[in-house]
């Protein structure tokens, strides 16, 4: 495994599992996929966390019901059981410290090493909360 760029290191702060925790619940998050989803045809999704774990995810067409939980110090993860297909999918979450954006970024497993993401402008998926005011308005490169 690769380690993680050091200038990337002073401009990502990871979220831990305290912090999500504290973040979420009550908050509707709306981002985009970093490549196109292939089943809707569409990058954006938005996805309601609701206090007692339970979402509603929209993307495209698509419409299900899920639950969310943090795993260990620092992952959070999604499932959905009314839809096997969509499996679960867990996330390693940064923001951006020095935009001042509150974008958070979600790095899935193929794009993490023990230090932190292999590349920080190689995300699964970035997202703001609504209502916020953040934007990730720094294109998809």
């Amino acid at each position: 495994m690769s380690a993680a760029p050091a200038q990337a290191l002073d401009e990502y702060k990871p979220l831990t599992a305290i912090q999500m925790n504290e973040l979420l619940p009550g908050k509707t998050i709306k981002g985009e996929y970093r490549y196109l989803r292939e089943r809707t045809k569409t990058f954006n999704f938005r996805e309601a966390h609701y206090a007692d774990g339970k979402t509603s995810y929209i993307e495209g067409p698509l419409r299900e019901s899920g639950r969310w939980y943090t795993l260990g110090d620092r992952k959070i993860c999604y499932k959905y059981p009314s839809n096997p297909q969509m499996g679960i999918s867990c996330f390693w979450v940064y923001e951006n410290i020095t935009s001042k954006s509150k974008c958070y970024y979600g790095y899935g497993v193929a794009n993490m090493t023990t230090r932190g993401p292999r590349n920080y402008d190689n995300w699964t998926a970035r997202w703001v909360i609504e209502g916020s005011g953040g934007t990730c308005n720094e294109p998809v490169s």
